[in-house]
């Protein structure tokens, strides 16, 4: 009877107890040993444990994650797509290795003989307050994440968001710091970002529209915008600019005093700016020749200078 009631706690103590009762030490003496001896041991294998898991994670991440991120960047068409799939590759393996490191910290508590319970009720009243009061906060990292992953836009990139256009100059996971073409810069939330249009991915179309007085002849106007925009496409200084040869329109509107043609070039998305700044210029210049002159306030009033003339006019 004596040794069936020892033994549910000579079991409770631990091996390393029972060997030391069994050699003949007091029960005292084999307490403190199990405590010295046991609870060390189990906190450096929990921390061995834990390193040895970060480390094979990290592998993983880094040699299938990195892989399949790097084959993205081969067909993704932005000179930044490598960083951004090193930066994603760095970013998992850090939150790996963090809640890791998080479940080792509350296992080695246990196991020290802290009791967890009060601490992981306050912690969960804690982070339940701060959830619903950084509800706005979280959405940004998690919207920060999936940009990251999906690559909607890199930095360097002219995005508009909402009524806000501008240039990316940095791309954190709570906020995107965009640079207007006036120098403001704005700071846009990750989470308020529903919609946004990226300018600086592949092509862009440089469209020019060209309203002249509804009395000029058509034909007349369409040859002058077709000669300037292949005066434009030939010239050496933009024709490398000039993806396609441009495209006439014809007559995209017309009004009680005007009708307007259009035309358009695609090129690159960098150069639609300044390839719309020189058909507009060019086209002005061959519709001047021919005695066609833009109506917006170019019409002389009573008493004022007509419009000049160009050796053509004259003739």
């Amino acid at each position: 009877m004596l040794l069936g009631a020892t033994s549910p706690s000579v079991v409770d103590q631990g091996w390393l107890y029972s060997i030391l009762r069994w050699a003949g030490v007091s029960e005292s003496t084999s307490e403190h040993w199990q405590q010295v001896v046991i609870k060390p041991v189990t906190v450096a294998v929990v921390l061995l444990v834990a390193v040895l898991i970060g480390w094979l994670g990290n592998r993983v991440i880094r040699r299938w994650v990195g892989a399949a991120a790097h084959k993205a960047v081969a067909r993704a068409d932005s000179p930044r797509a490598a960083a951004r799939a090193l930066t994603l590759t760095n970013l998992l393996a850090n939150v790996w290795r963090g809640v890791v490191g998080t479940v080792a910290f509350f296992v080695i508590l246990g196991t020290i003989g802290l009791n967890l319970t009060p601490l992981l009720a306050g912690a969960t009243v804690i982070g339940a307050t701060l959830g619903f009061g950084a509800q706005s906060m979280v959405r940004d990292l998690l919207a920060g994440l999936l940009l990251t992953v999906e690559g909607q836009f890199d930095i360097g990139d002219t995005i508009m968001v909402g009524d806000t256009t501008g240039t990316v100059e940095d791309l954190t996971l709570r906020v995107t710091r965009l640079r207007a073409d006036d120098g403001t810069v704005w700071y846009v939330p990750n989470g308020e970002i529903r919609k946004l249009a990226n300018e600086s991915r592949g092509w862009a179309l440089a469209t020019v529209d060209v309203p002249v007085p509804v009395t000029a002849p058509v034909d007349t106007v369409l040859d002058a915008i077709r000669a300037g925009a292949d005066a434009v496409s030939s010239d050496p200084r933009y024709g490398a600019s000039c993806l396609e040869p441009p495209r006439i329109w014809g007559v995209v509107d017309s009004a009680a005093d005007t009708f307007t043609c259009r035309v358009s070039v695609r090129t690159a998305t960098t150069q639609r700016a300044a390839m719309a700044r020189v058909l507009r210029e060019e086209i002005a210049r061959r519709l001047q020749a021919v005695g066609v002159f833009i109506p917006v306030g170019s019409v002389p009033a009573a008493g004022e200078a007509p419009p000049p003339t160009t050796p053509d006019d004259k003739s």
